[in-house]
């Protein structure tokens, strides 16, 4: 079966590269719907597109008619859902796997093994915080639904960190948006286990960076919350101040381990650093 990676992009230099190189050989395409960035990203993607990808690796800054579509404010569900609404459409594989720009698959040889029957896929997910050996043991969901078929009217909705935003099969879930997390059995078809275990490193960015992306999911979350509200909440959360003390939000654990970095680190590290504008002005 043919897989096509998507994902809208943007500032995502310091892990991309690794991510890309974990499975390309494996995978029919990636395609990534490019948004201004300015930390080497897009620098990074034309050189591997050279050296390593070719035509496999799709890189799009606007749609057909030259829209700038990918400049997505994740605060804007309607932008927000066109960009991956149209790398689905563009994808010509028979399934779309939206794989984080900081998700590094460790066993790729295990997407050979997928095969027609489900209507969708779940990968098993490893967190990390601080850095490349400390896990997220608790506070973080192990297993995520993010390969589908792409047939049955497949289609992206939901606000960036809402409680519905997921992949879902028109012909089958109509306008219904329920989204039942890792309770696959619940879901109106087949989920099954890919067997593809996925490293993410979610919160190895700075600390602006997870402050932003935490004030935009609890805003999602809290609508009627007031900016000064969701930015005390956000500066509170453990997945911002990567400390497991406060337990409003649930019981977060960080964990050590002694166990190896993904060869893709080792293999491109250098290569890719050189690519990190904000390494370079450190």
């Amino acid at each position: 079966m043919k897989v096509s990676v998507i994902s809208p992009v943007k500032n995502e230099v310091e892990f991309i590269g690794q991510s890309i190189m974990a499975v390309l050989p494996h995978v029919h395409e990636i395609l990534y719907g490019i948004a201004p960035s300015d930390d080497g990203t897009e620098e990074l993607l034309r050189h591997i597109q050279q050296k390593y990808a070719g035509e496999k690796l799709r890189l799009f800054w606007g749609d057909s008619n030259g829209e700038p579509i990918w400049d997505f404010n994740p605060s804007n569900m309607e932008t927000y859902d066109r960009s991956y609404n149209y790398l689905i459409e563009q994808a010509t594989g028979d399934a779309v796997w939206f794989l984080h720009p900081d998700m590094i698959v460790t066993n790729p040889e295990q997407i050979a093994k997928l095969a027609e029957g489900p209507l969708a896929w779940w990968t098993q997910i490893t967190s990390y915080a601080r850095d490349l050996n400390t896990k997220i043991t608790a506070g973080r969901s192990d297993r995520w639904k993010n390969i589908h078929a792409k047939k049955f009217g497949l289609h992206y909705f939901g606000a960036y960190g809402s409680q519905n935003e997921d992949f879902y099969h028109r012909d089958i879930t109509g306008n219904s948006y329920r989204h039942y997390g890792a309770d696959f059995e619940e879901y109106p078809f087949d989920v099954a286990a890919s067997g593809i275990a996925v490293n993410h490193y979610c919160e190895l960015k700075d600390f602006a960076r997870r402050l932003e992306k935490m004030k935009r999911c609890l805003k999602t979350l809290h609508p009627q919350a007031t900016d000064a509200q969701i930015d005390e909440m956000a500066r509170l959360h453990p997945r911002v101040t990567l400390d497991a003390k406060e337990t409003r939000f649930g019981k977060f654990e960080f964990t050590q381990t002694s166990e190896d970095v993904p060869d893709v680190f080792k293999h491109y590290g250098d290569e890719f650093k050189a690519f990190n504008k904000r390494l370079q002005a450190a």
